[in-house]
């Protein structure tokens, strides 16, 4: 930002020493030349545009993101970090915006008149970014709308959100786009600043080269990243990241460590954006109801399948008593080794192998629950039966007096007007 390396370099002649001026997430935002006091760290910095490693560990774990006077950072003594620093919090009313770092090189203090200027330069670099921030705001908002529009169900619309995209710089030269939807679990609810630090954890985990081939929006609880790239076969890097916004939210908020859930949509061209994020969100709820933290919809085609056909909120009292009394009722261990037997194919070596048990005792637990269901596992139904139940049990609940269903796995969300 060229306002802020001006301010920058105004009070770095002032002063003698050099500054630099680092977001939230430690990236580079403005500098000034240096006279002789950068050490290794704030030249290699200068060179990503950005701290990282284990220095920026350091400084999160240090508790930066909740700074609020300036201190003297003192040098860390690896990774280049070899020089004291200067930290002058920058923020606003909302929170942190960055931080203002002067270089300290001697066991020198600023003195009083130095940090006044100092204070007064942070001052003024505060209100840039704050201008900027509700630009970014701004432009976040229309880009969000877009987003959505792109899901609509007239054609007219999507055609005019795309075009619209198109014209802002986005997705230009993206021969496919593939959606990802971020959920969390729906055990507790989740803080005020979820959406905002949500959006935040879909932007960082984006690679600085393919900004203008992503953006993101939140609804609700749930976020919408959409991925474009140049191959319509560019897997690994949906992947990444993917794996990344897990990362940065965690990161960001650890008491989301765990909760969040990623659907990895299909490859589809800008126009059938929907399409994918139709399978990103049904990839969202096969991960929640199988306990993984990604899931790639096209990889689960049986669970797919199944998220497509069952009814939501399938109600206990119409599945057979065979099933949710007699088949249930059956030890826990017994029904992991049935279960085990079925994803095996019928191999009792395999699931002997697999379970860590005696091949005696697989079959001793199967003679058992035929016994007590009544079921014949060497009988193709049965086992269709059975493997089918496996599957969709999870998604069951029960149907209160109201006809609310409770439990279960939601099978069908509403899209985001």
């Amino acid at each position: 930002m060229d306002a802020i390396s001006d301010l920058a370099e105004e009070l770095a002649q002032s002063i003698q020493r050099s500054v630099a001026v680092d977001d939230t997430d430690l990236c580079l935002l403005g500098y000034s030349t240096h006279f002789g006091d950068a050490d290794p760290l704030r030249l290699l910095s200068l060179a990503n545009r950005r701290i990282e490693g284990p220095v920026r560990d350091a400084t999160f774990a240090a508790g930066f993101l909740s700074w609020r006077e300036p201190r003297r950072r003192h040098a860390l003594g690896f990774e280049g970090h070899e020089h004291d620093r200067m930290a002058f919090p920058l923020r606003s009313r909302r929170g942190l915006l960055g931080v203002m770092w002067v270089m300290m090189p001697d066991e020198h203090d600023l003195t009083p008149e130095e940090m006044q200027r100092c204070q007064a330069t942070a001052q003024a670099m505060e209100r840039v970014l704050i201008r900027s921030q509700h630009e970014e705001s701004e432009s976040a908002r229309e880009i969000g709308t877009l987003l959505f529009t792109l899901l609509s169900a007239e054609q007219r619309d999507r055609s005019t959100a795309e075009r619209d995209l198109l014209d802002l710089g986005l997705f230009v030269g993206c021969a496919a786009v593939t959606a990802l939807v971020v959920d969390t679990d729906t055990a507790t609810p989740v803080a005020d600043e979820w959406p905002a630090l949500l959006l935040r954890a879909m932007r960082l985990a984006v690679p600085a080269d393919r900004a203008r081939s992503a953006a993101s929006a939140v609804h609700g609880d749930q976020g919408f990243l959409l991925v474009g790239s140049r191959d319509a076969t560019a897997r690994a890097q949906v992947d990444r990241i993917a794996e990344r916004v897990i990362d940065e939210v965690g990161r960001l908020d650890p008491s989301m460590t765990g909760r969040v859930r990623v659907g990895v949509g299909s490859a589809v061209g800008l126009d059938s954006a929907s399409r994918s994020y139709d399978h990103a969100v049904a990839g969202s709820r096969i991960a929640r109801s199988t306990g993984r933290t990604v899931v790639r919809w096209g990889d689960h085609p049986t669970e797919a399948l199944l998220d497509a056909v069952l009814v939501p909120g399938v109600d206990a009292t119409a599945v057979p008593e065979l099933l949710t009394g007699t088949v249930d009722a059956q030890s826990a261990e017994n029904l992991r080794t049935v279960r085990c037997f079925l994803d095996e194919a019928g191999g009792v070596a395999r699931t002997a192998e697999r379970l860590h048990l005696h091949r005696t005792t697989v079959y001793y637990r199967l003679r058992n629950f035929e016994k007590g269901t009544g079921l014949v596992l060497d009988d193709g139904g049965d086992r269709f039966l059975l493997h089918l139940w496996f599957r969709i049990r999870d998604r069951i609940g029960a149907v209160t007096a109201d006809g609310d269903h409770v439990g279960g796995v939601p099978t069908s969300v509403e899209r985001p007007r």
